[in-house]
């Protein structure tokens, strides 16, 4: 099983421009027969977001990867939640897209980058 949990806020990116919008890609990248995937936002008051979706392996198939479009991020502390009940090591690919209100990329996160900001 993988867990990822990051705050997110619109100071996240710590750039003169606010975060207002995020996109959420996830691609199963492991061996097997795929995975479930739990996306949820929660803030301090309760649930404000979740979705539940199957990823399979195969590449250039779109059946492998997931985007959820326009999460609305807030100047308040929400905490973002990807879980899988996959046992296989490395079996996610993990991006979020940060972008500005008026839509314009500001920034993107890997996995790689969420567990440096989480140390």
């Amino acid at each position: 099983m993988a867990v990822y949990i990051i705050q997110m806020h619109e100071n996240l990116l710590q750039t003169f421009i606010p975060v207002k919008y995020m996109d959420v890609e996830v691609a199963y990248v492991g061996d097997g027969e795929g995975t479930d995937i739990y996306v949820g936002v929660g803030g301090i008051y309760g649930e404000m977001y979740r979705n539940l979706f199957h990823v399979n392996p195969g590449s250039g198939t779109a059946a492998n990867s997931y985007v959820i479009h326009n999460l609305n991020v807030s100047g308040e502390i929400c905490e973002l939640k990807i879980i899988s009940n996959s046992s296989v090591p490395n079996h996610l690919l993990i991006r979020i897209y940060c972008r500005s209100g008026e839509g314009q990329l500001i920034g993107v996160l890997s996995e790689h980058q969420m567990i440096k900001l989480a140390d």
